[in-house]
């Protein structure tokens, strides 16, 4: 599985109206409930991060790192994307198997972590 898959799924998932883009809406979407994943990027800042850390503090939304800003940004029509969050249990499924298999194949790589 090579991450070209992993960022042509998340765009699927993006036209399919299931990714919220962005610190502030992530952070809103998981306290709303609506989030099943959260993509942190793996340049993202500290600070993003330790929100989004924050923000799932407590619930059983799992969050992944993938790729690169600019990378996600480029793939959602950004100029990059730090964070987003997937709102439909299928997508949000489908990518964590996605991502933990790019892990599982390519550990030197380091396409994407789960926490």
């Amino acid at each position: 599985m090579s991450e070209n898959k992993i960022y042509s799924f998340i765009g699927l998932a993006r036209k399919a109206g299931a990714v919220i883009l962005g610190e502030a809406l992530s952070v809103k979407a998981v306290r709303q409930g609506k989030a099943h994943l959260a993509i942190i990027a793996l340049d993202a800042s500290e600070n993003t991060t330790k929100k989004i850390e924050t923000a799932l503090f407590n619930t059983n939304i799992p969050m992944a790192r993938f790729g690169s800003r600019e990378e996600l940004g480029q793939i959602l029509g950004k100029p990059f994307i730090s964070v987003l969050t997937v709102t439909d249990k299928g997508f949000a499924k489908r990518l964590q198997e996605m991502i933990y298999d790019i892990n599982k194949n390519n550990s030197t790589h380091g396409g994407g972590v789960f926490e």
